[in-house]
């Protein structure tokens, strides 16, 4: 037999092989959505036990995952969970570097709605109604199932009070422009979420030419680049710039409540939001442990723990304050198809440093 049709015809048994492990560990998912409540939880604690523990991958803080792994074994104290954690471009990378070597172990993964959206593509989710998704609003969890929002990252102005006033500081896009604060703002290196809500909503607002404009006029202002939306807190806080384009709301709460000289506030009274969800792999071996920690996330004593880091949850029941004056502006899931060409439009705008 020639070598390439026998390379094609391996990769076909390995492709099928893995389709079929994909679909057993969805039909046990679905069997389990059928149980009651209290006899679907002994068949997930029992089926854990006879696995190897759990792979989670995700975009949150080594901090946070660590909270949620403590609240987790307060509950499973024998099940190991393995935490892998990267910023969620970096991890995508990873995740479909490894699906193309076959080498994809992760049970669970936690990532913005984007990142899902990718792999809902690559058939690299499953499909799993969690025993807490009935908490859930429809527009906190993916329609056809993959996943359930676990909070919500808003995109915020922030600024070192010490630097800046609260008179002083951006309450409109245009306000970025001025030429005081040139050379003066932060940005992340890899915006795309804000930057995607910010283009569409500039652009249903003024058109798509003064949008493109606007964000030309943005970019003149010589962005000070940083990877890392933690670190640019930090720093912001420590002096070295007196502003940031684009913080998550509760990075700058949690520096506010360490004492840090930090604030945010709103552009033209909206604020970009993504979600962050969970989601059960269909690669993952463990799949009882998935589900379980899976339903664990949602859960309150999830949710709570969550919250108790300064996110914003988005289970109904276990609220945070910040957002509700303000209008929302939520990730267009319709730029999917097109997302490469907003990254190529950033950068070719931006030039960001690497």
């Amino acid at each position: 037999m020639p070598r390439c049709l026998l390379v094609i015809g391996i990769v076909s048994l390995l492709s099928a092989g893995a389709t079929v492990g994909a679909q057993n560990r969805e039909s046990a998912l679905a069997a389990l959505t059928k149980l009651p409540a209290a006899e679907r939880q002994v068949r997930l604690v029992e089926g854990a036990k006879k696995e190897s523990g759990l792979v989670w991958y995700s975009s949150t803080t080594a901090e946070d995952a660590l909270a949620l792994t403590k609240k987790f074994h307060e509950q499973h104290p024998s099940i190991q969970i393995n935490h892998f954690r990267s910023s969620s471009e970096k991890l995508l990378e990873r995740i479909l570097a490894e699906s193309r070597a076959n080498a994809f172990k992760a049970d669970i993964v936690s990532l913005p709605e984007l990142e899902l959206s990718i792999m809902i593509k690559r058939k690299l989710l499953l499909r799993y109604q969690g025993a807490e998704n009935s908490f859930y609003p429809p527009e906190s969890k993916d329609p056809r199932g993959y996943w359930t929002g676990l909070y919500t990252s808003a995109w915020v102005p922030a600024y070192n009070t010490k630097m800046v006033t609260k008179d002083g500081a951006p309450k409109t896009y245009r306000d970025l422009l001025n030429p005081k604060w040139k050379g003066g703002i932060a940005m992340d290196n890899e915006p795309y979420n804000w930057y995607v809500v910010s283009l569409r909503y500039l652009e249903s607002r003024d058109g798509k030419e003064a949008a493109a404009d606007y964000m030309k006029k943005l970019a003149a202002q010589q962005m000070q680049w940083r990877k890392g939306h933690s670190l640019i807190g930090q720093l912001m806080s420590a002096g070295e710039f007196p502003l940031a384009a684009e913080l998550q709301v509760h990075t700058v709460e949690r520096a506010k409540a360490t004492g840090a000289p930090i604030d945010w506030s709103v552009l033209d009274g909206v604020i970009p939001i993504s979600k962050v969800g969970a989601a059960v792999t269909s690669t993952g071996a463990n799949v009882y442990t998935s589900a379980l920690f899976y339903d664990f996330l949602l859960s309150r004593p999830g949710m709570e723990t969550i919250r108790a880091s300064r996110r914003i949850p988005t289970r109904p029941d276990v609220t945070a304050p910040y957002l509700k004056p303000y209008k929302l502006l939520p990730f267009d899931q319709q730029v999917m198809d097109d997302f490469d060409k907003y990254v190529t439009l950033f950068r070719d705008t931006f030039k960001p440093a690497q």
